[in-house]
């Protein structure tokens, strides 16, 4: 027997310890890593429902104090769009930065 807690196996056969913490807390290598999507909120259309703020795998997003969604932490965005095409209200627009460069230099 091993020391330590609870595991659970995947399909791959990888056994994931079920105690750790947070996804965030192991992955803090990325967090250095250059910024690699654009998040904007566009706050006249966000109703606030919070559904971007609860499941964003990453923690990009959080409530502000006038009921909308803000970008916390935009370091954190790995693009995956979930935000984006979740948004009942059509709110949040996610560019990868180097086409968001693109667009800005006209090319």
């Amino acid at each position: 027997m091993s020391e330590r807690g609870p595991t659970l196996e995947t399909d791959a056969s990888t056994v994931v310890d079920a105690t750790s913490s947070s996804p965030l807390e192991e992955t803090k290598e990325e967090e250095i890593l250059p910024l690699r999507a654009e998040v904007v909120v566009f706050d006249n259309w966000c109703k606030g429902c919070g559904l971007c703020v609860a499941f964003c795998p990453r923690g990009v997003l959080e409530m502000n104090g006038g009921g909308t969604v803000t970008v916390a932490a935009p370091e954190r965005c790995t693009a995956c769009h979930w935000c984006e095409t979740h948004c009942p209200d059509f709110a949040i627009v996610v560019r990868r930065v180097d086409e968001a460069l693109s667009r800005r230099r006209g090319s």
